[in-house]
């Protein structure tokens, strides 16, 4: 006879039950990996926020300002360039030729040369991709002062050569300076920038 045969097999019944009813129960608490929810029956499945407008609006890129920056770069170049070029060539009795820089006539290089300066400041603005009404105000009162100065010269020259029969030309500067004055114009022109002042 087993003694023991009816309670062992009542009791390893019991335990065996146990375990079963342990692994089957849903009620268990479950761990997810590290940084993921655990999604219960009946939940909504998480989703990825939405991108709000000033993500999107970081990631779209202002449209391209180099044509502007360009012509302002040559147009300042030349400017200065323009200073060290004949203004004034005139013909003397004896043969020889002069050649009056601008710089042999110090204020207007002076004031030409400090014009060009400014106007390297917005060329260099333009090209880390600042834009505005203000970049387009300066580039059009230097671009208008360059053609000024070259204009007021050309006409000098031309006067001084009428009244004295002096055999007076204009020289190479002043178109030049003339063109880079026609550049920062163009420059203000070609910028991308609103027309109108900020608000807000």
């Amino acid at each position: 006879m087993n003694d023991h045969g009816p309670a062992d097999e009542a009791g390893g019944t019991g335990t065996d039950d146990r375990a079963v009813d342990r692994d089957a129960d849903p009620t268990l608490p479950h761990t997810p990996p590290f940084g993921i929810r655990a999604v219960h029956p009946g939940d909504e499945p998480p989703v990825s926020p939405p991108e709000t407008g000033h993500q999107s609006g970081r990631r779209e890129r202002p449209a391209g300002n180099g044509l502007a920056a360009m012509a302002a770069t040559i147009g300042v170049v030349l400017a200065i360039m323009g200073t060290f070029l004949p203004w004034i060539v005139s013909d003397r009795a004896d043969g020889e030729v002069d050649h009056l820089i601008g710089w042999d006539l110090a204020g207007d290089a002076v004031l030409v040369l400090l014009t060009g300066l400014v106007a390297a400041g917005i060329a260099g603005a333009l090209w880390v991709g600042q834009r505005g009404l203000v970049h387009k105000v300066v580039l059009l009162a230097t671009g208008g002062m360059l053609l000024a100065v070259a204009g007021v010269e050309i006409s000098d020259v031309r006067a001084v050569d009428a009244i004295t029969s002096l055999d007076r030309s204009v020289g190479s500067g002043l178109p030049v300076v003339a063109l880079g004055g026609v550049l920062l114009v163009g420059a203000a022109l070609l910028d991308r920038g609103p027309w109108s002042p900020r608000t807000g």
